[in-house]
């Protein structure tokens, strides 16, 4: 059986961790009191692959069963799993804050005692706040007298599940270099997807009351030394919520610092909304002219085209220059939105294909990945999910919809961002190490 990579700790439905990997858009359709009726007709109507799908006994079957014959995208809600996933994507949360990956003894050489590797560590969450990292790996906990060892798959939920929200309990964790204690507690909080870093400072975006991006926060203990002078890095986990508003507030801060190149870090992001991909987009296109630009193009089942411009900015300080030289990190986790991103860059001649870096992962964590993971290419989604909800019952039906082209007229599907194209390859021991060696790589390979 493959072993499942990503583990999410705190996630409010199941569904919300699927919806991270696609490209997701929305819409009411009228609809009727009879489910079942009304996912036949919204299939048959709008679902891109309807002419190959198995239709045989379609109406004698369950929802279940209705919805096991579509892609592995495409996906019901009922209304309570649909609310609590538009609250998680728009960046309202609460829990801890990290998605984890279980490690046993002996799996990997980098952590041979095994443990619950942080494969995440969502901004602006506890755990962030904790000074837990992303590539840390989390071997107990303590609370109230009672203490655990985590060394089975489910050691750590079975710990974190029964202790109550905002009540403090400790987790201990291997950084790379030692084991500490952090102090953490399940809260509320606003999701932050963006994190910059110089050889000088960092900066991580500042929230209001209300859960609004305005400003940000320096951070000088994150800096990232060895980044060249005038490169400022900035990794992006996934186009929901805020994001597009902290990356306008990271360039900002990008400019005022005289920074002329730009790593822009995508590895793992799985995608997210249509129209933060078009804002991100258009911090780059803007600075070209006054212009309308593309930033992809839908075709449809039905024959229908559809194209989704850049948003258009006026204020200069937001944008990136057109000269500033970026590079992009990826990995075969990096998927749909990211891909589309990618498009936009590589079409208006902000990205050289040499430029993109893509993650040739060890020997070793491919065969533990079990053929969940690729190596040398991005994860290769062409292809656009639309969420129609049901007006009289609040369900809702996530099929695949279009398939996706960038500005260029290429489409990635099936295929992704490879070597093939000019980009280049960088080890990476593991899915995420604690120091980021394979960022490190990364920043030799520009410097030479």
């Amino acid at each position: 059986m493959k072993k499942t990579v990503f583990k999410t700790v705190i996630t409010l439905i199941a569904a919300a961790v699927i919806a991270l990997t696609v490209i997701f858009s929305g819409c009411f359709l009228f609809g009727t009191t009879d489910t079942k009726k009304w996912i036949l007709n919204t299939i048959k109507t709008n679902y891109y692959y309807y002419d190959e799908m198995d239709k045989d006994g379609l109406e004698d079957l369950t929802i279940e069963e209705i919805v096991s014959r579509l892609d592995i995208y495409s996906e019901y809600y009922t209304p309570e799993e649909l609310q609590a996933l538009i609250k998680d994507n728009s960046g309202e949360k609460a829990g801890i804050g990290f998605s984890y990956t279980f490690l046993k003894a002996g799996d990997s050489s980098l952590y041979p005692d095994g443990g619950c590797l942080l494969a995440l560590v969502v901004g602006n969450s506890p755990a962030e706040a904790s000074g837990l990292r992303t590539g840390y790996l989390l071997t107990g906990g303590s609370y109230n007298g009672r203490t655990a060892s985590f060394d089975t798959e489910d050691a750590l939920g079975n710990f974190v599940d029964p202790i109550p929200a905002n009540v403090p309990f400790t987790l201990t964790a291997y950084t790379g270099k030692e084991v500490k204690d952090f102090t953490v507690s399940k809260k509320e909080y606003n999701a932050s997807y963006m994190f910059m870093a110089t050889n000088s400072s960092a900066w991580t975006p500042a929230f209001t009351g209300d859960g609004k991006v305005e400003g940000l926060t320096e951070v000088a203990d994150r800096k990232i030394e060895y980044l060249p002078e005038g490169t400022a890095y900035i990794s992006m986990s996934q186009f929901f919520g805020t994001a597009a508003d902290e990356f306008g507030y990271l360039i900002r801060q990008f400019n005022a610092d005289h920074c002329t190149s730009l790593i822009l870090d995508l590895r793992d992001n799985g995608g997210g909304y249509v129209d933060v991909m078009q804002d991100m987009a258009g911090y780059f296109t803007s600075s070209l002219g006054d212009e309308t630009y593309v930033a992809m193009t839908a075709r449809y089942r039905s024959g229908k085209v559809e194209t989704y411009n850049c948003k258009s900015y006026e204020t200069g300080s937001w944008l990136v220059p057109k000269d500033t030289t970026v590079y992009v990190l990826a990995n075969s986790g990096t998927a749909s939105a990211s891909e589309a991103l990618i498009g936009v860059l590589v079409s208006y001649g902000f990205l050289k294909y040499e430029n993109i870096f893509l993650s040739d992962f060890s020997s070793e964590f491919l065969t533990w990945a079990d053929g969940v993971y690729g190596t040398k290419r991005s994860y290769g989604k062409g292809i656009m999910q639309t969420t129609f909800t049901n007006y009289f019952t609040g369900e809702a039906l996530k099929l695949t919809t279009a398939q996706i082209y960038w500005p260029n007229g290429n489409c990635i599907h099936g295929v992704g961002v490879t070597e093939a194209d000019g980009c280049r390859t960088v080890q990476a021991d593991w899915l995420v190490t604690s120091d980021d060696s394979e960022l490190q790589r990364i920043v030799e390979m520009i410097k030479g």
